[in-house]
């Protein structure tokens, strides 16, 4: 596998756009949330917190690592389960991070605005951000639109955009928290992990009792060991969506019922 990489072009390989994105990202959120700029905005020289700061650089260098390096040439050029680790970091770690980073201001002004803050609560609402999160998820990983996001750049820029989008709203009900919105308890939290779990499992189970491979571009793609056929590359990618889900549930759900007394299943 080595050799794949070493003939790999530099531009393919480390994605120089991406990395000069991910520092232009750091660089205006520094800059918005820290010394005189974000004084002169918000009569506040620190408008987020050392974690918080913390949080958005890392899941910003998570985007480029996600979105550049070899594992995005492997799952670019051969490999669905590489392709399924790259969505599942985007969306179970980088996104969360990048979301935890962002000030509870910047979420205020958004819901302020008159028409799209009323958008956003009513897609913001648990019940509506699981069906959604978990619908598109699973169009997208439909054969017609995970090829052509293969094969058209730009439509690979916007797959990654909406499972941004998607899965920021999808967490939004866990770790954003609002004086205007009201918080679930914990014991809500548990439940809406178990929901958005059961509306993962159609696409993963589809994945793997299919008889044939769905991507035909992986088909085609050169083969990088004799075991992994496209057929159980499939597979091993719809395992790995089921255990990143579940393995990130989880650690939240542990980490919910931690915090638990009685009331939470009464108020």
């Amino acid at each position: 596998m080595s050799g794949v990489f070493a003939n790999a072009p530099f531009t393919d390989l480390w994605q120089p756009k991406i990395m000069v994105t991910a520092a232009v990202l750091q660089v205006l959120y520094l800059l918005l949330t820290h010394g005189n700029v974000a004084e002169r905005l918000y009569q506040k020289r620190h408008v987020t917190n050392k974690r918080q700061t913390l949080s958005f650089i890392i899941g910003c260098w998570i985007m480029y690592f996600s979105f550049a390096g070899p594992l995005d040439y492997l799952s670019d050029n051969y490999i669905f389960s590489a392709h399924m680790v790259q969505h599942m970091i985007e969306i179970v770690i980088m996104t969360p991070l990048i979301l935890k980073g962002l000030p509870a201001g910047f979420y205020e002004n958004l819901l302020s605005v008159r028409g799209l803050g009323r958008v956003l609560r009513i897609w913001g609402h648990p019940l509506v951000a699981g069906a959604v999160f978990n619908l598109i998820l699973a169009i997208f990983h439909s054969p017609y639109l995970y090829n052509l996001a293969l094969e058209n750049e730009n439509f690979h820029l916007f797959e990654h955009t909406v499972f941004f989008v998607i899965a920021s709203f999808m967490w939004a009900p866990l770790i954003i928290k609002l004086p205007s919105v009201r918080e679930l308890t914990n014991g809500q939290k548990l439940l809406y992990l178990l929901y958005n779990y059961n509306l993962m499992m159609p696409i993963v189970i589809l994945l793997l009792i299919s008889n044939h491979p769905w991507y035909s571009f992986y088909v085609h793609a050169p083969r990088l060991a004799s075991w992994l056929t496209p057929m159980a590359d499939m597979q091993l990618g719809a395992i790995i969506m089921m255990v990143f889900m579940a393995g990130a549930y989880l650690t939240y759900a542990i980490s919910a019922y931690t915090k638990q007394d009685e009331s939470i299943w009464y108020q």
